[in-house]
């Protein structure tokens, strides 16, 4: 319990100093909120500095940001400059999208990756795990962006098989869900055929054989099991890697997540949407790696016994 408190205090303080970082970077990258929404000559100037009053833009800006957190805190969301539409609205539907494509890029990134990878092990230095690892190794390689655009042009321009863009049907789902976890698919498969391989070598796994076990009862249950520790940590980690890859990848293919209005709102220089989301973005961020940290914690044996 003292080690889960210690390191659920330092992932607050992490996320503290991110949203002084997050709210500082928004409003110090330049532009002006007042000129993006109204449009030159359509308003005065002392109509633009009543609005700049209204929004609280014309205070220095460590007591905006004191004003921001303190709304944030007591559950005051805001609007959008842009829309005036309620941002907690657009949390909940554009949030909804985001965790769809989410769950999907996870589940292909284990569910198909962990069986790859012992697969892989199972078939060492055949075709098999020769093919595998050849893909692996495209998928680590290839940009996120560009594995998009290769993928557009492929299934969407020249085979017509799926749509290009859009939401919110399973072949809009397809491709953006497949590029979203292709570097994880690939290190997943590339890390449980590492694991799975040391613990195939091990004198406990021939202890076993000569017992009489089966070869997939030794697998299924002895050596999957050990292998499992580093992927408990990855498991946490691939969170933060698909929450920066979503900004592309919900961009490139139309998809309505958190990362596609986050990238509006900073091109619309919407400060409130764009602080309140970029926030919660790096917090998932910050907790997939706590967790990740605390998953690999409990999943190691060692551990756990050198914390007793």
């Amino acid at each position: 319990m003292r080690r889960l408190a210690a390191r659920s205090g330092y992932m607050l303080l992490i996320v503290a100093v991110s949203s002084v970082a997050v709210f500082y970077a928004i409003r110090l990258s330049g532009g002006d909120a007042v000129a993006a929404v109204i449009q030159p000559g359509s308003a005065s100037l002392e109509a633009r500095e009543q609005l700049r009053e209204l929004w609280g833009l014309n205070l220095p800006i460590h007591e905006q940001y004191f004003a921001y957190m303190g709304r944030l805190l007591r559950g005051d969301l805001g609007n959008s400059l842009t829309n005036s539409s309620p941002i907690s609205d657009m949390l909940i539907i554009h949030g909804r999208h985001s965790l769809i494509l989410g769950a999907a890029a996870l589940l292909i990134v284990f569910g198909l990756g962990i069986p790859l990878g012992i697969l892989a092990s199972l078939r060492r230095n055949g075709v098999v795990d020769a093919s595998i690892m050849t893909f692996s190794v495209g998928g680590m390689a290839i940009p996120n962006f560009w594995l998009a655009l290769l993928a557009v042009w492929l299934f969407a321009s020249t085979l017509h098989w799926l749509p290009s863009a859009g939401c919110c049907g399973p072949k809009q789902l397809v491709m953006p869900a497949f590029v979203l976890a292709a570097e994880g698919l690939a290190l997943t498969v590339r890390m449980t055929r590492s694991a799975m391989l040391e613990n195939l070598d091990r004198d406990f796994v021939r202890t076993l054989r000569s017992g009489g076990l089966s070869e997939m009862r030794v697998v299924g249950r002895h050596v999957l099991r050990n292998a499992m520790v580093p992927l408990v940590s990855l498991a946490g980690l691939r969170i933060g890697q698909i929450v920066g890859y979503a900004l592309v990848v919900e961009t490139i293919f139309g998809w309505p997540g958190l990362g596609q209005v986050l990238v509006n709102a900073v091109l619309r220089r919407d400060y409130p949407v764009a602080q309140f989301f970029s926030l919660v973005l790096v917090t998932l961020v910050i907790v997939g790696n706590w967790a990740a940290d605390l998953g690999y914690q409990f999943a190691n044996p060692r551990l756990r016994t050198a914390r007793s």
